[in-house]
């Protein structure tokens, strides 16, 4: 690709992109963070810790909370801690800070619990790539709703019917006659959810 310098501005392929574009669009460090996979990533758990509390009480918060918790509240915070505690988390970070993370529990092969990113259009984009590859590999199931489960019927992830939400949650659900959807309680409060993904039943 040739580049040559004008000014401030950079002529790549035909398009004029300002010096901090251009910084953006070829040299943006990206690295993926295994935590809880890859022994050499875990010291990113304790390192990132505030970040990824911070990214999870956001994008929870307009739903009411984390976990049934009202958002804000001492028990959400510390639910979200236990959770970066005790999950596998799989984190795209760029030039030092986290984009986007998820977090994953145990069960049932990998159950997706939690997911976030920084708000930017880059971070939306690394949370759709996170996505679309645990659906490619078949290597994660999730219980979704509202924008997470559109992001998941955009890229093809199968729906999970609801007569094995309740082995899988472990939870007490009302179905719904779609056979897909479902009502449970969290906190004091009663939500829809769907299930989507790959999981392991036999695990």
């Amino acid at each position: 690709m040739e580049s040559c310098r004008v000014g401030l501005c950079y002529c790549i392929n035909s398009s004029m992109l300002s010096f901090k574009e251009y910084i953006e669009e070829e040299y943006l460090e990206e690295r993926v963070l295994s935590i809880g996979l890859n022994p050499s990533h875990e010291k990113h758990r304790e390192t990132h810790r505030g970040h990824i509390h911070d990214m999870i009480h956001h994008a929870y918060k307009s739903i009411g909370g984390y976990g049934g918790h009202a958002s804000g509240s001492k028990k959400e915070s510390e639910a979200i801690h236990d959770d970066i505690s005790h999950s596998v988390i799989k984190a795209v970070k760029r030039n030092g800070k986290l984009s986007s993370v998820n977090l994953y529990k145990k069960k049932y092969g990998r159950k997706s619990i939690a997911s976030a990113t920084d708000g930017t259009a880059q971070g939306k984009k690394d949370f759709m790539k996170t996505k679309l590859e645990d659906h490619e590999h078949k290597r994660a199931w999730g219980e979704v709703s509202g924008k997470v489960a559109s992001i998941h019927k955009k890229i093809g992830t199968p729906d999970i019917p609801s007569k094995k939400a309740g082995k899988l949650l472990g939870k007490k659900i009302k179905p719904h006659a779609d056979g897909v959807h479902y009502d449970r309680k969290l906190g004091d409060k009663m939500h829809t959810k769907k299930m989507v993904g790959h999981p392991k039943e036999s695990a």
